[in-house]
């Protein structure tokens, strides 16, 4: 959705956050990340279009828009890749072997190549692992629920969602 009143989305680059996480607006910390990539803290009397309130409507539907479209493309790669791997298992795929190369890809055209790699490692451990692992669980839950464990935060993010809270 493009507005034109609203500028062209710039790329902003953040500063790494202090502490660990992100700090509360308007306090010190984030004013201090605010000038850091050259932004102004908001104002009264000074306006930035670029935080507009159209202009976050904007790039909160725009965000939105962008991870439907990730959906959209996760679903179409999931199927591309299923045909080419029915298209492998019928021999279809046979006619683009080079010759004399067999099983180091197919020469789809002389600028396309369709590498098979084998799927990574998937271990199963013995009884004894399993037991130990449980045992391991049960203690980082202990630790956490008494107050043993320490825990820092990872960086905010942002989710978007269609529809009301």
């Amino acid at each position: 959705m493009t507005v034109s009143t609203i500028p062209a989305p710039q790329t902003i680059t953040t500063a790494a956050p202090i502490a660990g996480s992100e700090p509360a607006p308007a306090t010190p910390e984030a004013l201090l990340l605010l000038a850091a990539v050259g932004v102004l803290p908001s104002t009264p009397t000074a306006e930035d279009p670029r935080f507009s309130p159209e202009a976050i409507t904007s790039t909160v539907s725009r965000l939105l828009a962008v991870k439907q479209q990730q959906e959209a493309l996760a679903a179409e790669q999931k199927q591309l890749h299923e045909h080419l791997r029915l298209a492998h298992l019928r021999g279809d795929l046979l006619q683009h072997l080079p010759a004399g190369k067999e099983g180091t890809g197919y020469q789809i055209t002389p600028e396309l190549v369709l590498l098979r790699r084998p799927g990574r490692k998937q271990w199963s451990y013995t009884l004894e692992s399993k037991q130990l692992e449980c045992q391991l669980k049960a203690r980082q839950s202990y630790e956490q629920q008494c107050g043993l464990a320490s825990y820092t935060l990872g960086a905010a993010f942002w989710e978007v969602r269609s529809g009301q809270l």
